[in-house]
């Protein structure tokens, strides 16, 4: 009988996955798009800050999409070489990029990321400043419409979510379900931003502190962004999958702690909204303890289709928007790989051990 019970429990909460998806995709689709308007004449001096740990890999395809920028004002490319050991330094002198390599460890306080990006603000030129990550590749005309925008609509600069991109589509389904539960627990008051793609004022990020004032958060762009808020300063993060595109992971083991790492962190910063996240992650994975009931004998196969149903109709959207509707099929075992590397990662926080990431852990 407690087993009974355990089966219909989650048959009724992988049915609670469609009003939390359907959350979801309406508070993604509250995003703004950055339009493609007019772009201003003469546009200010841009200084975009890569900030690089063993990124030889991925550096060629950014520096070539940046130095084809199609930008009005002056524009500079600066690499922050954060301890590399492979080739990040050769490729960024390769490709004009001017380099800034860091010396020394990292002082306490800080993290690897947010202390890179700091450290190229500190000697960047620009009196505007693009955080972007190695692993992104932008299109021609990219920054130079995000900085028109801003100026245009007097912001002290913006941050976008930008196109993802991935060879497997492994990678595709977990991503899928990961950010129906970013956006189905966005609490209101999280002014998160994106750090794939972050444009700032230079005297923004000097009055606020930067990331200098966000020096030890794993969600350093999350953190940075409430940081601004709280300054009083405004800087929207909407939609700009037509700016550029990001390929996130380049292998299992990456995505995994990747997915520990944000898991971990983000619960932080949705508080109590969190519940939701979890509840529909949980609903999404769900339909596999029903399948274990079928398979066993314990639970009548009809509610099998039910509760499966529900969670692809839930994911559908995501599937379509990172490639592929079909895949929404295998929502439950997405939802379970994300649900494991989030359990991994709370513990791994629990635990003060924190999570391997770029050879260090974070």
């Amino acid at each position: 009988m407690p087993e009974l019970v355990n089966y219909k429990l989650s048959t009724g909460l992988s049915l609670l996955a469609l009003p939390l998806g359907m959350l979801a995709e309406r508070r993604y689709r509250r995003l703004q798009s950055l339009p493609d308007s007019d772009i201003v004449g003469n546009l200010p001096s841009l200084s975009i800050i890569i900030p690089a740990r063993n990124e030889a890999f991925n550096l060629p395809g950014l520096l070539s999409s940046l130095n084809g920028q199609t930008y009005s004002g002056k524009l500079d490319v600066l690499v922050v070489d954060d301890h590399s050991t492979d080739q990040t330094a050769i490729v960024a002198r390769a490709y004009d990029a001017a380099l800034l390599p860091l010396t020394g460890g990292i002082p306490p306080g800080w993290l690897g990321k947010p202390f890179a990006c700091h450290q190229g603000a500190l000697v960047a030129h620009g009196e505007w400043l693009l955080f972007t990550d190695a692993d992104t590749v932008h299109t021609q005309d990219g920054a130079a419409r995000a900085a028109s925008f801003a100026l245009q609509n007097n912001l002290d600069g913006l941050s976008l979510f930008i196109s993802q991109q991935s060879d497997h589509w492994c990678d595709r389904l977990v991503l899928s379900v990961a950010h129906a539960g970013l956006f189905a627990g966005q609490h209101p008051s999280n002014h998160l931003l994106n750090g794939q793609f972050i444009l700032l004022r230079r005297q923004v990020y000097v009055e606020s502190g930067g990331f200098a004032a966000v020096s030890n958060e794993p969600l350093e762009d999350v953190a940075l962004g409430n940081h601004l808020y709280q300054q009083g300063f405004h800087v929207p993060v909407m939609s700009g999958a037509d700016i550029a595109q990001v390929r996130m992971y380049s292998n299992r083991k990456q995505m995994f702690f990747g997915m520990s790492r944000l898991a971990s962190a983000a619960l932080r910063w949705e508080r109590s909204w969190a519940a939701f996240t979890v509840l529909l992650i949980t609903a999404l994975m769900s339909p596999l303890i029903v399948l274990q009931g079928v398979l066993r004998g314990k639970f009548h196969w009809r509610w099998l289709p039910v509760s499966w149903i529900a969670a692809t109709l839930s994911l559908l959207p995501w599937t379509r928007r990172f490639g592929n509707p079909a895949w929404a099929l295998l929502a439950p075992i997405g939802a379970l790989v994300v649900q494991v590397a989030g359990v991994y990662g709370i513990l791994c926080r629990l635990l003060g051990r924190g999570i391997p990431w770029k050879d260090r852990q974070v």
